[in-house]
């Protein structure tokens, strides 16, 4: 496994386009791999204070529960491994955009329950880094030469807009938090790769 990563890595070196200037890309690399740490942390400290005020314990835990609207948190190796840089790129920049309007959503709808609080302003914070992030990411696929995609026009199922339970809204609430860290788990790694690609 390992030498299949070295000789992995050695022929994505050698595909890196020459007029692309490595030294900025492994700077913006790092720029948005230190980001995703940071929004990684507040995903973690906002999930324990969400599981805490919304379900009652912080150590709650359900692995099965899903929500068809969000992206999948498992990739196989191999194919994680042999992406095209663009190709990387262009998915985090359209699962985060999707991730980010799930939280969004939850943020209007913590405030209209009450007042600004604690919460509201930890979803706040991660939106706005999210957003900040995805614009990082447009701009890498533009430095390499490629088209960043579109807007997305990404409607929230009924199901999400309208749970019908209170218990239903904030299992959602878990389920999104929850798949939203294990996915910047999966970006921090396709960062730490990118920049060691680019390095000068």
């Amino acid at each position: 496994m390992a030498n299949t990563w070295l000789l992995l890595l050695s022929v994505s070196l050698f595909a890196v386009s020459s007029s692309t200037d490595s030294s900025t890309l492994n700077i913006t690399f790092q720029r948005s791999l230190t980001l995703a740490r940071k929004i990684l942390q507040e995903v973690r400290d906002l999930f324990i204070k969400y599981k805490h005020e919304k379900l009652g314990s912080p150590t709650f835990e359900d692995y099965n529960m899903m929500l068809s609207s969000l992206p999948t948190t498992a990739i196989e190796y191999m194919d994680w491994l042999e992406m095209q840089d663009v190709d990387r790129l262009l998915l985090n920049t359209k699962d985060l955009y999707t991730f980010w309007i799930h939280v969004d959503f939850k943020r209007i709808d913590e405030l209209t329950d009450c007042q600004e609080s604690a919460m509201s302003k930890s979803m706040e914070v991660v939106s706005l880094d999210l957003r900040d992030l995805i614009s990082q990411l447009n701009s890498q696929i533009s430095a390499l030469n490629s088209t960043s995609p579109e807007p997305q026009d990404l409607t929230l199922p009924n199901n999400v807009l309208n749970p019908g339970h209170d218990w239903h809204s904030k299992l959602q609430g878990y389920i999104i938090f929850r798949d939203l860290e294990t996915y910047l788990n999966k970006v921090i790694r396709d960062f730490t790769l990118l920049k060691t690609k680019y390095r000068e």
